[in-house]
């Protein structure tokens, strides 16, 4: 059954004969299938080189999985980590120039 993309109607629809076993297993291995990104997929979404997202893999920043040559694809819990690990904002309040640390 492939509900991706259904409104909601559409997937009362389509369960509305199932059993509830059927709905929890349905439920299930939509929850648990993670979603897979392309390194070119990667780079545009950060706005980043594709060889910097390679070179990232490369060195073991963000783990990748290499199921036939020449294709590599990066799972959505190595982007979470990954950005876990990266720090994109700063937090508390930077000081002016003309102020001092103690101020």
């Amino acid at each position: 059954m492939n509900l991706v993309g259904k409104s909601k109607e559409q997937i009362e629809h389509a369960i509305r004969h199932k059993k509830r076993q059927e709905i929890v297993e349905i439920i299930y291995s939509l929850a648990t299938c993670e979603p897979f990104f392309k390194p070119q997929e990667i780079a545009d979404r950060r706005r980043m080189a594709k060889g910097t997202v390679l070179e990232l893999i490369k060195n073991g920043i963000l783990r990748a999985h290499k199921p036939f040559d020449n294709v590599v694809l990066v799972p959505l819990s190595a982007i979470r980590e990954w950005d876990r690990d990266t720090a994109l904002f700063f937090s508390g309040k930077q000081n002016e120039p003309n102020e001092s640390p103690n101020e």
